[in-house]
């Protein structure tokens, strides 16, 4: 497996037991035969034999004596890939080719799995020189000898037995699917990961920028983490299959084997960043939110001694022991919220699930203990991708409810509690509104202010509760009483104000008439007493252009202070203008 931190099972026992050998294997004693003519489309390992080194480097001669001395060191995987674990040692495959055929055979003979270290290719054929192929990370790319993330060889086999052996030296997990086939074979090979990346790769980036946008707009940490999230696992794992070195890096052979235990530090710090700032655990959780900052710090502790010290195997032991946690950290922080009533954690849930499913299945695969298919292999990819879409369905998700949120607010804050009416706040934009359309068409438009008369006295007499109860039986007939397109808002108090479009004055005298006649025949019944109130209403209508609404509402108020001064229960109008206050006055007068 090419990949990076979701070889969850697999690499977890590597790191704790490291493997000297494969799972299973048995002792042949004999070097397997390979018939070149046979076509192989899958990984071919358990074809082979192998063998380990002891610590001490062997040389081709050395390995060829000791098979020659000591048959039995020579070992059959039964399964398709062979595996070892972290830091374990070279691995020698050894094999015989046979070419019955009087024709040289071209076969390509690669190692696909791109973190591979070093992989020596060697093929003995008698009367002729040693042919010597190099590939691995550890080898700058235009230094292989074939200039592919992939250590690979060419070899026309000629007639009768070749002796293929390889030498395979990683610091990395020891995961070998050894692929025997055509030039044709391997190309359609390429192609279709290639297909395979440019899909997982495509979403991955295309979700990482599109929250990148999000954040640079609405400056919420979570879109930030989110891309951080998925553009490091596409950092991770580019570094591990070899993309990132092909591409962007032929010639950091240092960097390429420090990018994956940083980059895996990388994605496993923005995906638990992600899901505490969505998850909000310091607010719900502070004991978990504690306990994930303190493995961060951690982490990024022992990784800088791994980097000073230079231990590279130490500093990937490490990487692929905290990243299994960091996914029982995500997966308990995702159940626990949603199980808290937390409906967006579904989707953190399922995605956690998807990504760890798919981890699972891939481990499984190489490891052998299911068939070996090119689905399983990078299912975790797929999990992945499935991961990201939920996570950010979950985004979605939150910022729907908060949206939702803020427009209920909004509204409450637009909104009497009382009356259920419209506040001064939720009254004055639309009435803006309204008054400038008015105003450009040079259509009618008046504005009425209304209070209750006494209402001092009936709170004075019969209590607050009552005096409430009062004001929300007015404020329901006064909604009732009013036409189709006109505002009525509380202003305060025991006041309201209505603002009524495409009326003139003398039709907003009749509307208010008729507010005046029905508050007016209105009686409360309170433990047997009744009680009756009276409203005063003053009206003011738009003399001139420049007339605001603001001056309409003034002028209407001082019409009701006149409407109080005349004995109340009545109803007073005037026209607002923009004439100077003192011609006003004379004009009264």
């Amino acid at each position: 497996m090419r990949r990076h931190w979701p070889l969850i099972f697999l690499l977890t026992i590597a790191n704790l037991t490291a493997y000297a050998l494969a799972e299973s294997t048995h002792d042949d004693g004999s070097v397997p035969l390979i018939d070149v003519r046979t076509v192989y489309q899958s990984t071919m390992v358990d074809q082979v034999a192998f063998l380990a080194e002891q610590g001490e480097v062997l040389s081709v001669d050395e390995v060829q004596s000791l098979i020659r001395r000591n048959p039995a060191v020579l070992k059959r995987p039964e399964t398709s890939v062979l595996v070892n674990g972290i830091n374990s040692g070279a691995i020698w495959l050894v094999a015989n080719v046979l070419n019955p055929t009087d024709d040289t055979i071209l076969r390509r003979v690669s190692v696909r799995t791109g973190w591979l270290e070093k992989v020596d290719f060697f093929f003995i054929t008698e009367d002729r020189q040693t042919q010597h192929f190099i590939g691995g990370d550890r080898v700058p790319l235009d230094e292989r000898s074939l200039a592919k993330r992939i250590p690979s060889a060419d070899y026309p086999f000629p007639s009768g037995e070749t002796l293929l052996l390889l030498r395979i030296e990683t610091a990395d997990p020891m995961v070998v699917p050894l692929y025997f086939s055509s030039i044709a074979d391997s190309h359609s090979r390429e192609l279709s990961e290639t297909a395979l990346y440019s899909f997982v790769y495509g979403v991955m980036f295309a979700l990482a920028a599109y929250n990148l946008m999000l954040f640079a707009g609405l400056r919420q940490r979570r879109y930030l983490f989110y891309s951080l999230y998925t553009g490091s696992f596409v950092a991770t794992t580019a570094s591990y299959n070899g993309i990132g070195m092909a591409l962007l890096w032929p010639e950091a052979v240092g960097w390429q084997q420090w990018a994956p235990p940083l980059l895996m530090l990388c994605f496993a710090s923005s995906g638990l960043a992600f899901a505490t700032n969505f998850l909000n655990t310091q607010r719900h959780r502070p004991w978990l939110h504690r306990i994930i900052q303190t493995i961060g710090v951690a982490y990024f502790a022992l990784l800088v001694a791994c980097f000073a010290l230079d231990e590279q195997g130490l500093a990937l032991r490490l990487a692929f022991l905290v990243v299994p946690l960091f996914s029982v950290l995500m997966l308990y922080m995702g159940v626990s919220s949603w199980v808290s009533g937390n409906k967006s954690a579904r989707y953190f849930m399922l995605g956690t699930l998807a990504s760890a499913a798919g981890a699972s299945t891939t481990a499984l695969t190489v490891i052998g203990m299911i068939p070996y298919t090119q689905l399983g292999y990078y299912a975790v990819d797929i999990g992945m991708v499935v991961d990201a879409i939920l996570l950010m369905l979950a985004l979605a998700d939150l910022a729907r409810k908060n949206e939702e949120a803020r427009i209920a607010a909004e509204q409450k804050a637009q909104t009497d509690l009382l009356t259920g009416l419209n506040n001064r706040r939720g009254f004055l934009p639309v009435a803006e509104s309204l008054w400038s359309l008015v105003t450009r068409k040079n259509r009618n438009i008046c504005v009425a202010m209304i209070d209750i008369d006494h209402f001092k006295d009936i709170n004075d007499q019969y209590g607050h509760a009552v005096g409430d109860r009062m004001l929300k039986i007015i404020a329901d007939e006064l909604d009732k009483s009013r036409r189709l397109g006109d505002l009525l808002a509380r202003w305060g108090g025991e006041e309201f104000t209505l603002l009524l479009p495409e009326t003139d004055e003398a039709e907003a005298l009749k509307v208010a008439e008729r507010f005046r006649q029905n508050i007016e025949q209105l009686v409360v019944n309170d433990r047997g007493r009744a009680i009756r109130c009276t409203i005063s209403i003053g009206v003011a209508s738009r003399h001139s252009e420049d007339v605001t609404l603001d001056q309409a509402i003034t002028r209407a108020d001082e019409e009701l202070y006149q409407a109080k001064l005349q004995g109340r229960n009545r109803v007073s109008a005037g026209r607002t203008s923009d004439e100077p206050e003192s011609l006003r006055a004379n004009r009264q007068q």
